[in-house]
């Protein structure tokens, strides 16, 4: 059973959070409101990362792959960003042509080739990550051993819930 009421299902009124049935409601806390304004500030910070940098999401998803994993070849990067191997071209492409990315021969297969984040794009990139990762590095600092061990609790917690959310068959599987 859903936890809407009948009126859900009409197209005559205007939906209302008032359709949401009280358990549902009850569930909405300080927690769940807090980790919604880190989700909304976190995307503004990858928009502005990416404005900053001049790539798009796709663009910035695949920067971040590079920086994190090494270097990739575009099936791999394809695979990671999960689009086909020709739209990872393109991506490689416009990261190559802003400067973002290089094209290197394959260290072990001659007919390959890895892409690799370009120095000055890791270094700006790492400049403009520094206050967010310091500053949450100082938070986690003044924490007690105990409050950071129920913390990281908690937020493995949290991303498993998303974890299996993400994983769910969507209607048409």
């Amino acid at each position: 059973m859903s936890s809407m009421t009948d009126t859900r299902n009409s197209d005559e009124t205007p939906w209302s959070r008032d359709e949401l049935d009280e358990t549902v409601r009850a569930e909405v806390t300080s927690i769940s409101n807090t980790l919604r304004e880190i989700d909304v500030h976190s995307r503004a910070f990858e928009r502005r990362l990416g404005s900053v940098l001049t790539v798009n999401q796709t663009d910035l998803a695949a920067m971040e792959h590079l920086i994190q994993e090494g270097p990739l070849t575009p099936s791999e990067l394809a695979i990671r960003l999960k689009v086909t191997t020709a739209a990872s071209t393109l991506v490689v492409d416009r990261l190559v042509g802003l400067g973002h990315a290089e094209r290197h021969p394959h260290p072990r297969d001659r007919r390959k080739i890895v892409v690799v984040p370009a120095r000055a794009s890791v270094n700006r990139a790492i400049d403009e990550l520094m206050p967010v990762i310091t500053g949450i590095g100082a938070l986690a600092a003044d924490l007690t051993p105990e409050q950071r061990a129920t913390v990281e609790t908690f937020l493995r917690g949290v991303a498993a819930v998303y974890r299996t959310a993400a994983a769910a068959p969507t209607p048409d599987d």
